[in-house]
């Protein structure tokens, strides 16, 4: 029985999956004798013969004109490509048939390269097999009285496989290429021993390249699926349009299901669509939910299971497509059930004040990359599409959280669920797009370039060529976010509570919403372009809809010092709250390259609510309805002789209102003049001249003209640019100035603007810049009627920029003033943001260093005050090239005053570290081994775009799991990437300064401790990555300091040593420890979550390994550990043959027997 217990196992060794290997063969021949009396050719160095899929190098052969048959004698090779790995056939004779490509083979030694199957590295990457007569027919091969060896020393002992470490002798060995083996009648020999004590009849194995549906027999023991027994069939052949295959499973502690199931359909010219369907639960033993809450999670993973993936992917001359979704519970998405784990084990939804995540419940995901081109029966047909979006936010949301919370300083990690559709059909008639477009920001602000939240845009344009008839629709609905000043950045800012979850997520923002949401709908039409003499007539319809409401937040600091109104908003400047505006017009435009005659007319409705001069929440609203026309002249380029050319536009719009008599009316002037001050070969002095003009008038009810005209100005703007173009050097002055009034009452002026500035371009890398801007806003909404200054921005700012120096400085000075305001206390508010940075720019690096420095100095009248101070030094060493390295330093510091306890509390230094290094030649390196495994080519056949093509499918196969963050920190550690020879470290801290007062101790003072190291290195990965977290907390009314959480998690893999001599390691650890978790204790929960390591020599062929896993499990309320001994063939690294052990489930629970046949359990493998 023993003997048949290793028999199968060693069979069970051919269970393959995916990879990739190149073997070629070729030959060149210096004399070549063709006898012509039989047709007999003799070559000493070979001829090689290439027919479809198969190639031969023969010494001695004959072929048949007739037949076509080609007879060999005295040794010949022959190399059968496919998909899966190239089959080489040495043998002594035989004859091969080039019309029907079939073969036969007499006294041969063969392999199968199963790299691309299994992984597997060099030697151990070939099934070795040997046979007296082998047939190649019908892209399959028969071999009779075969030996079988994955034991690479057979090359030396061709004909003796007793010399092999072991070999399994068949009567029949059938090779179904990108599908099966099946072995018939067969032993299993130990050297010369046979160890079976009878012939064994039947074993099949798995060689379809992307299938996991296992042939024979397999046994496994798993903590939630209990032992475990599989077995299934393939469908369907090579060049068949449809395979698949199906595999149920049996689980004694789950029930019955579809362990697997493959349906993969290849179309004639657009790609392959593949469903698989994975661990489908059809009968489950688990039929009522437990009373016990720590139960829940074993029920829920064992009550309800399944994953289905769906992906079609097309390349082709036009273009590409690619998409995956995946379906399925949440206990069958490896990193969510792991996270969902730690915060079960650890009580993390408690202190978070969630609701506990079901693991039964479903998740989807969705990924799309699509380019297509040259569409439809005319090519003229377009379409580009991104996708990445889940069907459970909130849930996706978990996976956000936790990855949020260990970024660093500088990350640009982004979480957004997004759609960008684009459809395009474009020929000589006319051009037809339509575009859609979604956002959906999981970590609003978590990066400057989050400027949306929400977005959801759908437009189309229509273009007939020939007349130029046009009609486009836009309709937007979403939110605008802005860029956070440095003198507003608050490390505990509220704002980062914007997400799904509606929790802290542990980041500084960049950006805060300024407009909760603004919409706006846009149809326009143009009914064709028709000439009139000189003069091209074009008429128009259109319609314009804003719907746009200010973000009225308030920041939680500002609220506890200053009260609840709207000096603690992020967007307390902004006067206007809401805006809703519609405009019915339609256009008559005559118009040429100088001259343009405007008619239009149409409706507009409007409500604007304006808090201008209000502080206490309220506004007022004003109400629109009117009828309009409008008139447009303008005439350009009017010649002023030799010194210039004038340009004079002038527009006129009347608006009558329903219900009254009033009616305003516009009236605007521009005037624009360039002249030509002085002109020589070596120097061009031009003046541009540009003023505006602009003035409302109103006639009937007084008392609504203010209302009339609340969102109008009055003004006069004047522009002026001076040019001194030297050639090599050119000088540009600006100057400009506009004077605002109120078009209503009194009309007093509402602002008032001042900018100037001078650029200096000396040459192509030389630039001079000095900007000065002032800026003031004017109001009369005071209680006595007097007109004030209440907002003030000033900023000038000097930059000047070399082939080797990049200098900066740049000012902000903004001024907020209550004065004389009924519905709030005089206030004044000073703030101020400057930052000065110097870079030099060596041959292939560059050094930088910046200071910033932000104030918000407040105060009211009744004794209210806010005194921040940021500041931040920074340093960044950047080399280029081959190899580059960046190392960033920065120092932060927070100052809120130390007078209030809710001050002092939150003052804070942050210290932020960090070292990339990316070696990009090794990159290159990369490439290339894996287009020589795909392409099956070597080195110096490799071309430019193969490689480019092999970076697009490595990133492809990578990008699904690395956008929904769905990899654990294995994978992101040792997945294969742009550049696999990398080292990146980081350490961030936050020093509470009121804690360190007290102790003097910075490990004891710190609110954020994080950190983290990544190793890439051919054959050595290593992550890590560590959060400590504390903050103060109040308790009847006084506070009081304590550490919050504490986690750590590693990860090491090791391969020492030459391919099949050497020494893997493997190991993880996690740490999480909730202090804000009063049932730990009670629950027998230390800081350990699981730990596991595992060793392993390889010894030639095959490896020994010893392994260790050691985890918390909320059901038993203890640590649960398991060892175990494995044995794997070294050609079939990731699935081990067999393991014998023990494992203890804790409490009172004894120790058991463990073991595994064939498909290893994935604890330790998918804890990492």
């Amino acid at each position: 029985m023993k003997r048949k217990f290793i028999f199968l196992l060693i069979l069970s060794a051919m269970i393959i999956n995916n990879s990739a290997y190149s073997e070629n063969a070729t030959a060149d021949s210096d004399e070549v004798v063709i006898d012509l009396n039989d047709n007999t050719t003799t070559a000493e160095r070979g001829v090689v013969v290439t027919n479809g899929n198969m190639k031969g190098l023969f010494y001695r052969f004959q072929r048949d004109p007739v037949t076509g048959e080609i007879t060999f004698t005295n040794n010949a090779l022959m190399n059968i490509s496919q998909p899966t790995g190239n089959i080489k056939i040495e043998t002594e004779g035989g004859k091969v048939s080039q019309k029907d490509e079939k073969g036969e083979f007499y006294n041969s030694f063969a392999y199968i390269n199963v790299a691309k199957m299994t992984g597997a590295e060099a030697p151990n990457d070939k099934i070795y097999f040997g046979s007296p007569y082998i047939k190649y027919e019908d892209e399959k091969i028969f071999a009779k009285d075969a030996w079988v060896t994955t034991d690479f020393n057979i090359v030396n002992f061709q004909k003796e496989p007793q010399k092999a470490g072991y070999h399994i002798f068949s009567s029949d060995v059938i090779v179904e290429p990108d599908k099966q083996i099946t072995l018939k009648n067969s032993d299993l020999f130990i050297g010369e021993k046979d160890v079976m004590p009878f012939t064994f009849p039947w074993f099949r194995a798995n060689i379809r390249s992307g299938s996991t549906v296992p042939l024979f027999i397999t046994i496994q023991s798993d903590d939630d699926y209990g032992a475990t027994t599989s077995m299934g069939f393939l469908y369907g052949n090579r060049r068949d349009k449809f395979r698949g295959g199906f595999a149920p499973k049996f689980a004694d502690k789950m029930g019955i299901l579809v362990g697997r199931w493959e349906n993969w359909y290849r179309f004639d010219n657009v790609g392959e669509t593949r469903l698989n369907i994975d661990d489908w639960l059809i009968y489950a033993k688990e039929k009522s939910e437990p009373k016990n809450t720590n139960e829940l999670p074993e029920y829920e993973k064992r009550h309800k299971r399944y994953k289905v993936e769906l992906t079609h992917d097309y390349d082709g001359e036009n273009g590409s497509f690619h998409f995956i979704s995946q379906n399925s519970t949440r206990s069958m998405v490896g990193n969510l059930e792991e996270l969902m784990d730690k915060y079960d084990n650890n009580n993390v939804y408690s202190s978070l004040g969630l609701k506990r995540f079901k693991f039964d419940k479903n998740i989807g995901f969705y990924n799309l990359d699509a380019n297509l081109f040259n569409l439809g029966e005319a090519k003229d047909l377009s379409f580009t599409g991104k996708m990445s979006l889940v069907s459970d936010k909130k849930t996706y949301g978990l996976l956000v959280y936790d990855k949020i919370d260990d970024i660093s300083y500088g990350s640009t990690i982004d979480h957004d669920l997004y759609t960008n559709l684009s459809l395009t059909k474009d020929n000589d008639k006319f051009k037809l797009s339509a575009r859609y477009d979604y956002l959906y920001d999981m970590d609003p602000g978590s990066t400057a370039s989050d400027l949306m939240s929400r977005n959801e845009r759908i437009g189309a344009d229509f273009l007939l060529k020939e007349n130029g008839l046009s009609i486009s629709y836009d309709k937007r609905r979403g939110d605008n976010y802005r860029n956070f000043s440095f003198w507003e950045e608050d490390i505990n800012t509220s704002a980062r509570k914007r997400n799904v979850l509606g929790i802290d997520f542990s980041y500084t923002p960049t950006t805060v919403a300024k407009y909760e949401f603004n919409n706006f709908e846009n149809i326009k039409a143009s009914l064709g372009n028709y000439k009139v003499g000189n003069y091209t007539f074009t008429p128009s319809v259109s319609y314009n809809f804003l719907d746009r409401k200010l973000d009225t937040a308030k920041d939680t600091y500002r609220t506890t010092v200053l009260g609840s109104n709207r000096l603690a908003e992020f967007n307390r400047f902004e006067d206007i709250v809401y805006n809703n505006t519609l405009e019915r017009r339609a256009d008559l435009n005559l118009s040429n390259d100088n001259e343009t005659y405007r008619v239009g007319f149409g409706k507009t409705t409007s409500e604007i609510w304006s808090r201008e001069g209000l502080f206490d929440g309220t506004y007022r609203k004003y109400e629109n309805k009117s009828k309009f026309y409008e008139v447009q002249l303008g005439r350009q380029n009017l010649q002023l002789g030799s010194i210039g050319t004038f340009g004079i536009d002038g527009t006129f719009r009347q608006d009558k209102f329903d219900g009254s008599s009033d009616t305003t009316n516009l009236f605007n002037l521009k005037l624009s003049n360039d002249l030509y001050l002085y002109k020589t070969e070596n120097l061009d002095v031009t003046n541009k001249f540009k003023v505006e003009i602009q003035k409302y008038s109103f006639s009937g009810n007084k008392n609504n003209q203010e209302g009339r005209l609340i969102t109008k100005s009055d003004y006069i703007k004047f522009d002026n640019s001076l040019v001194f173009d030297g050639k090599s050097t050119v000088t540009t002055y600006d100057i400009g100035y506009k004077n605002s009034k109120n078009p209503y009452g009194v009309k007093n002026k509402n602002g008032e603007q001042f900018t100037t500035g001078l650029g200096i371009k000396f040459d192509e890398d030389t630039n001079l810049n000095l900007k000065y801007t002032d800026d003031k806003r004017f109001t009369s909404k005071t209680k006595s009627g007097k007109n004030v200054n209440d907002l003030s921005m000033k900023q000038y700012s000097v930059n000047f920029e070399t082939k080797k120096y990049d200098l900066g400085f740049s000012n902000t000075d903004i001024d907020f003033v209550g004065d004389d305001f009924s519905t709030t206390t005089d206030f004044r508010e000073d703030i101020n943001e400057h930052r000065i940075r110097a870079g030099y720019k060596f041959d292939n690096s560059k050094v930088s260093l910046s200071y910033a420095e932000g104030t918000d100095k407040l105060k009211t009248d009744d004794g209210r005050y806010l005194d921040r101070k940021n500041r931040m030094y920074s340093v960044a060493y950047n080399i280029y090239g081959d190899v580059e390295q960046d190392f960033i330093g920065a120092f932060k510091t927070y100052r809120y005053g130390n007078n209030r306890i809710e001050d002092d509390i939150r003052n804070t230094d942050v210290y932020s570290f960090s070292y990339a290094y990316r070696d990009k030649r090794f990159e290159q390196e990369e490439l290339m081994r894996y287009a020589t495994l795909e392409y099956e080519k070597p080195k110096d056949q490799i071309t430019n775009d193969e490689i480019e093509q092999i970076r697009a499918i490595l990133d492809r196969k990578s990008s699904f799991y690395n956008q929904f963050e769905l990899t654990r920190i294995q994978d992101e550690t040792f997945r294969i990437g742009n550049y696999k020879k990398t080292l990146s470290a980081y350490v961030n801290f936050e020093k509470n300064n009121k804690r360190y007062s007290q102790t003097g101790n910075l490990k004891d003072s710190m609110s954020k401790f994080s950190g983290g190291l990544t190793v890439s290195y051919n054959r050595l990965g290593v992550g890590y990555t560590f959060t400590q977290k504390a903050s103060w907390k109040n308790s009847g009314g006084s506070y009081k300091w304590s550490k919050d959480t504490k986690e750590h998690e590693l990860s090491v893999y090791a391969k020492i040593g030459k391919p099949s001599q050497g020494w893997k390691i493997k190991t993880y650890a996690m740490f999480y420890d909730n202090k804000n978790d009063s049932t730990s204790s009670r629950n027998r929960k230390r800081s350990l979550d699981s730990i596991g390591v595992e060793i392993g020599k390889e010894m030639g062929y095959y490896e020994w390994a010893v392994s260790y896993e050691n985890r918390y499990k909320t059901s038993s309320r203890d640590y649960e550990w398991r060892v175990g001994v494995h044995f794997t063939l070294l050609t079939f690294p990731n699935n081990s043959l067999f393991g014998i052990g023990a494992k203890n489930r804790g409490g009172t629970a004894s120790t058991k027997p463990d073991g595994y046949l064939l498909d290893r359990p994935s604890q330790l493998k998918n804890s990492y």
